[in-house]
C-alpha cells in the first residue's frame, strides 16, 4: 500500500505540471492572484459568485508564494495534491482499524486508483478539500456515535473540520446535514451538538462574503448550459464519473455487509448527498457531479466492503470499471488551454483573437505577446465587429458549443478550421482518447494568411 501511495504521489505531481484549465485560471485571476497588489487574506473576504472556493484559493495563494520555484501550475495545485493524498491515507487507515486488514487494503487500493479522486486532487480547485473533509468526518463521527461520554476535543475537531469544508465549498454543508440526520435517528445528540458548533464556527468564516453570495444568488438557479436537476450527483453513489450508475448496486451491497456501527457512519455522507439532490430538485437549481464529492470517501469504503465478499469475477469487473477512466485521466488533458495558446502564437506574428465566455483566461499563457479577445458571454456581443476591429490571422475558439455563432461566421470570413485540441472537460463522461467535444478548443486560420 505504501508503494501504491508513492506511485499515486508521483502521478499526481506529474499531472500537476499540466496546463491550467478554464476554472483554475478564472478563480486564480479573480480571487488569488497577487498581480493587483492584493494581500493573501483578500481571498477569504471577497466572494463574487458561488463557484469561489475561498479556503482553497487562500491555500493556493500561499503555496504560490512559497513554492513558485516548482512552477506556477504545480505550486497552485500542491495544496490539492496534499489533500488528495491525505484523503486516501485516512480511508485506508480508518477502514483497516474498524473493519480489518482485508477491507482496509481494498479501501486504500480503491482510493489510490479512484479517477475522481485523482482528477480533483490534481487541480487548483476546492474539491480535494471537500473530499478530505468527507474522509476526516468518518473517524470523528464514528467516535461521536460510539463513545458513551462527551469528548469536548472530538466535538471541537468535528466542528472545525465541517466549518473548514463549508468554507471551501458551500455544498459540503450537506455532509453535516447527513451526519446530523443519522445522529438524531440514532439518538446520538453529541453528533447533532457538533454540527451546531460547526454552524457557529462557519458563520464568522463566511460572514465577510455573505453579501457577495447574496448578490450572486441568481447564479444558483437554472441557467442555459448548466446541468438541470443535478442528476449527475447520483453518479457519486457509485464512486465513478463514467460508470457510477453501474456501481451503485455494488456500493449498496457493501453497506449491507458492513457492521452496523460502521454502516451508520458511512450512511451519514450518503444521506447528505441524497438530501442535496432532493434540495436541487425541489428548488429548481442545478449542480455538477463534483458538488457531491464530500460523499465519495464513504462510497469508497462501502465499495471496499463489497469487494471482500464478491467473487473474483465481480472484483475484476469493479476494478476494470475503475481502471479504464483512471487511464483516461492520466492520458487525456482536461482542457489544453496552454497547448492551444502556444500553437496559436506559433502560427501568427500578429495578435490572435481568442473567443470564449471569458476567453481572456487564455491570456495567462500569452507571455509578453498581445492577444485580442471576443467575449461571447457579454450582452450585445458582435463577433463580426470584433473581427473587423482586430483583423486576426488566427482565431482560437474556446467552448465552441457556446460560441456557435463565431463558428458559423468564421468560414464566411475566409477562415478554415486548421486544428482541434480535445480535452476531458464537460459533464458527460469521456470514454475515448480523442476527448470530449464540449471541452475542445478550435484553432482557425485565415485562408490567405502566410503559412507558418
Amino acid at each position: 500500500m505504501l508503494l501504491l501511495g508513492a506511485l499515486w504521489t508521483v502521478v499526481a505531481l506529474t499531472l500537476g505540471t499540466r496546463g491550467l484549465w478554464y476554472d483554475e485560471i478564472a478563480a486564480w485571476r479573480d480571487y488569488g492572484s497577487p498581480a493587483e497588489g492584493r494581500a493573501a487574506w483578500w481571498c477569504l473576504t471577497h466572494w463574487f459568485d458561488p463557484a469561489n472556493h475561498p479556503l482553497q484559493t487562500f491555500a493556493s495563494r500561499l503555496s504560490f508564494q512559497w513554492f513558485s520555484w516548482l512552477g506556477g501550475e504545480l505550486a497552485l495545485r500542491l495544496p490539492s495534491i496534499v489533500a488528495g493524498l491525505a484523503t486516501a491515507i485516512i480511508l485506508w487507515r480508518w477502514t483497516e482499524k474498524r473493519s480489518g486488514p482485508a477491507v482496509g487494503i481494498w479501501a486504500g487500493a480503491l482510493a489510490f486508483t479512484n479517477p475522481m479522486l485523482l482528477e480533483h486532487a490534481t487541480e487548483a480547485r476546492g474539491y480535494a478539500f471537500m473530499m478530505l473533509t468527507g474522509a476526516l468526518s468518518l473517524p470523528l463521527a464514528d467516535h461521536l456515535h460510539t463513545k458513551n461520554r462527551t469528548d469536548q476535543g472530538t466535538l471541537l475537531k468535528y466542528a472545525i473540520v465541517q466549518a473548514l469544508g463549508v468554507g471551501t465549498h458551500l455544498t459540503t454543508a450537506f455532509l453535516t446535514v447527513g451526519h446530523s440526520i443519522l445522529g438524531l435517528s440514532n439518538r446520538s445528540w453529541r453528533l447533532f451538538l457538533a454540527s451546531s458548533i460547526a454552524a457557529l464556527l462557519a458563520m464568522p468564516l463566511l460572514w465577510p462574503v455573505l453579501d457577495g453570495l447574496w448578490l450572486s444568488r441568481d447564479q444558483l438557479t437554472q441557467t442555459a448550459g448548466a446541468p438541470q436537476g443535478g442528476y449527475g450527483l447520483l453518479r457519486v453513489f457509485g464512486g465513478q464519473m463514467a460508470f457510477g450508475w453501474l456501481l451503485i448496486p455494488v456500493m449498496a451491497h457493501g453497506l449491507l455487509r458492513c457492521r452496523q456501527d460502521v454502516r451508520r457512519v458511512l450512511l451519514g455522507p450518503i444521506v447528505g448527498l441524497f438530501v442535496l439532490w432532493v434540495t436541487i430538485m425541489l428548488s429548481g437549481s442545478w449542480a455538477y457531479t463534483r458538488f457531491g464529492l464530500f460523499a465519495l470517501p464513504a462510497v469508497v469504503v462501502a465499495l471496499a466492503h463489497a469487494l471482500v465478499h464478491l467473487l473474483p469475477s465481480g472484483r475484476l469487473l469493479v476494478l476494470a470499471l475503475q481502471m479504464y477512466p483512471l487511464g483516461l485521466v492520466v492520458l487525456v488533458d482536461k482542457q489544453p488551454v496552454r497547448e492551444a495558446m502556444l500553437w496559436t502564437l506559433g502560427h501568427t506574428e500578429q495578435a490572435p483573437l481568442v473567443v470564449g465566455l471569458r476567453g481572456e483566461v487564455a491570456g495567462v499563457y500569452s507571455g509578453t505577446r498581445d492577444v485580442d479577445f471576443s467575449l461571447c458571454g457579454i450582452p450585445n456581443w458582435d463577433f463580426n465587429a470584433d473581427l473587423n476591429h482586430t483583423n486576426p490571422e488566427v482565431v482560437m475558439v474556446m467552448y465552441p458549443n457556446v460560441a456557435d455563432v463565431a463558428v458559423s461566421i468564421l468560414p464566411e470570413r475566409g477562415f478554415r478550421l486548421d486544428h482541434t485540441l480535445y480535452g476531458r472537460l464537460g459533464e458527460s463522461p469521456v470514454f475515448t482518447l480523442s476527448g470530449n467535444e464540449e471541452g475542445s478548443i478550435q484553432l482557425w486560420t485565415r485562408l490567405n494568411s502566410k503559412a507558418k
